[in-house]
This record gives structure tokens, C-alpha cells and sequence, in this order.
């Protein structure tokens, strides 16, 4: 994930912890990906962050401070469900 989807991210994560951001990337492959930030690190990371620039790093030796929630990853809470119903409702007025 970029700066920007980290950041764009955290106010989702923070309103609602078990949020995940699904990401897309058309020139990359895989082209998207589903993810959320470490808690901690990362929540307390970006929080905390008050660079100016559109992309930054987040560095933290060692420690990542977002996780794929669904690709291969044995602690992930995404899963696919193919041919499970889904229901959007607009809820605006």
C-alpha cells in the first residue's frame, strides 16, 4: 500500500477496527490485494505521522505496519466465497 492508501485508510480502520482496505493495482501483479494496518504498529505509526508529502515512507525495522488479509495469509480474516449472496444498500437519502 502507498502513503496515501495507508493514511486513507487509517480513518476507516480507526472508526471501525475489523475495516480492510482492498486495493488495486491494474499494472501489477496480482492486480489487488486486501489489507489492513498492524495494530500495533501501525495504527499508532500513521497516527502518529505528520509528513507533509503526498508519498512518504513508514519505516519501522522489522516490523510491518500493514498485513495482507487474504492471499495465502494463515492470520487473515478476508476470505472468498464464490457464489455467496451480497446485499448493497444505499442508505443515503
Amino acid at each position: 500500500m502507498s502513503s496515501l492508501d495507508l493514511h486513507t485508510h487509517l480513518g476507516y480502520q480507526i472508526m471501525l477496527p475489523e475495516a480492510i482496505a482492498i486495493v488495486c493495482a491494474p499494472s501489477k501483479q496480482p492486480s489487488w490485494g486486501v489489507f489492513r494496518l498492524t495494530d500495533p504498529p501501525g495504527v499508532k505509526t500513521l497516527t502518529d505521522c505528520h509528513q507533509k508529502e503526498t508519498f512518504h515512507p513508514h519505516d519501522i525495522p522489522g516490523e510491518p505496519i500493514y498485513r495482507d488479509c487474504w492471499r495465502g495469509s494463515s492470520d487473515g480474516h478476508v476470505r472468498e466465497m464464490p457464489g455467496a449472496k451480497l446485499e448493497i444498500v444505499d442508505l443515503r437519502k
